[in-house]
C-alpha cells in the first residue's frame, strides 16, 4: 500500500522514506481486463470502460496511481491520420496519413488550435482525467500525450521523418514546428485536471543522433512550460546516455529513461537536475522476470536515489498480476 501523498512528496524531492511505487506508464494488461470486466478496444473509446480499467491496479494493488489512456495516437488521429482502431491485444496505432510520402513537404493548413479539443478522442481524454480527478481525489492521476517531436513523425511517417533530417531538413523542422501549439494545447488542457502528466518524445539514440534532438529541444520545452497545473515527466525509450543532460534541461519535473540495469548513472549523472523516476524494466524484467526479479530491481533504483520506482515504459499486456503485485510490495 502507498498514498497519493507520498507520490506528491517524492515529486518535490521531499521523500521521507523509501521511494514509492507508481504507475505512470500504461496499464492495459490482459489479466487486469479479465479482472475489470473491461478491455481493449471498448476501454480506448469508452469513458467508463476506460476508467474501469485504469483503477483496477489501485483497486487490486492498493497502489495510489491511476493512468489513461492507454494508447499514444489521439493526436494524430484528430489531425487526420488513419489509425487502426486497435483490438483486445493491441493498442490503437497510426497506419497511415494523407501527408506520407517519399519526399517531406511543408505542412498544410491544419485545423486551428482552439479547435483541436472540440472533438475526437483528446477532448475524451480531458474528460476522462476530470472524472477521475473529482471522483478519485485520493489517487495520482498521470495522464499522457505526445510530444511534437513524436507527433511529427506519426504525421509524415517515422522513416520519413529520420530520412527528412539528412536530406529536405527544412520541412521538416517546419512539421515540428507546426505540431507544437497543439501539443501545448492538449498538455495545458490536461495538466489543469490531473497531478501528472507523462509527455513521450523521440529523443532515443537508437533513432537520432544527439545533435538533431538538441535541434528538437526548443519546442519540446515549449510543451513542459504550458503545464501549469501538474508534476510532468518527459519520457523517452531506448538509449539516451548522450541527451539525457538536455532532457533533463528541458523543464519537466521528473525524467523516465532506460537504464539498462544501471540506475546509478542516471542518479550520478542528472539526478542533481530532475526528479528520476523508473527502474524497472518493463520487458526483461516486469514481464519475463520473477516477483523476486521485480522487488530486487526495485530495491536497486530505490537505493541509487531514484524517487518513484515505475516501470520504464508501458507495461507490457502479457505481464501477470503477480509482477505489479511484486512491485505495489516492493518495501515490505
Amino acid at each position: 500500500m502507498n498514498t497519493k501523498q507520498e507520490i506528491v512528496d517524492a515529486m518535490n524531492r521531499e521523500n521521507s522514506g523509501q521511494a514509492p511505487p507508481a504507475l505512470f506508464s500504461q496499464t492495459g494488461t490482459y489479466a487486469l481486463m479479465e479482472a475489470s470486466g473491461a478491455s481493449w478496444p471498448e476501454a480506448n473509446y469508452n469513458e467508463d470502460a476506460m476508467i474501469k480499467l485504469a483503477l483496477q491496479p489501485s483497486n487490486m494493488f492498493g497502489l495510489a496511481t491511476v493512468r489513461i489512456p492507454f494508447d499514444l495516437t489521439s493526436e494524430a488521429e484528430r489531425l487526420g491520420c488513419e489509425v487502426f482502431e486497435g483490438n483486445h491485444d493491441s493498442q490503437p496505432a497510426v497506419m497511415n496519413s494523407p501527408w506520407r510520402s517519399d519526399e517531406i513537404l511543408d505542412p498544410p493548413d491544419l485545423m486551428p488550435v482552439d479547435e483541436f479539443l472540440s472533438e475526437g478522442r483528446c477532448s475524451m481524454y480531458v474528460r476522462v482525467a476530470e472524472r477521475l480527478s473529482k471522483e478519485h481525489p485520493e489517487l495520482f492521476l498521470t495522464s499522457s500525450c505526445v510530444g511534437p517531436l513524436e507527433l511529427a513523425c506519426h504525421m509524415v511517417g517515422m522513416e520519413n521523418f529520420l530520412m527528412g533530417l539528412f536530406t529536405n531538413p527544412d520541412p521538416t523542422m517546419k512539421w515540428v514546428e507546426a505540431m507544437t501549439p497543439y501539443s501545448c494545447e492538449y498538455a495545458k488542457a490536461l495538466s489543469e485536471v490531473s497531478d501528472n502528466l507523462f509527455v513521450i518524445t523521440e529523443g532515443s539514440e537508437d533513432v537520432m543522433d544527439p545533435d538533431s534532438f538538441s535541434t528538437f529541444a526548443p519546442y519540446e520545452s515549449k510543451v513542459f512550460a504550458s503545464i501549469k497545473e501538474s508534476f510532468s515527466v518527459a519520457h523517452v525509450c531506448g538509449t539516451t546516455e548522450n541527451v539525457q543532460n538536455i532532457l533533463a534541461e528541458l523543464g519537466c519535473t521528473a525524467l523516465s529513461v532506460q537504464c539498462f540495469g544501471d540506475p546509478q548513472s542516471i542518479v550520478d549523472r542528472i539526478g542533481d537536475k530532475v526528479v528520476v523516476v523508473g527502474g524497472v524494466d518493463p520487458i526483461d524484467v516486469l514481464m519475463q522476470g520473477s516477483p523476486e526479479d521485480v522487488i530486487n530491481a526495485a530495491q536497486k533504483a530505490a537505493e541509487a536515489g531514484y524517487s518513484v520506482i515505475t516501470p520504464e515504459c508501458g507495461v507490457p499486456p502479457q505481464t501477470p498480476n503477480a509482477k505489479i503485485e511484486a512491485l505495489s510490495k516492493y518495501r515490505e
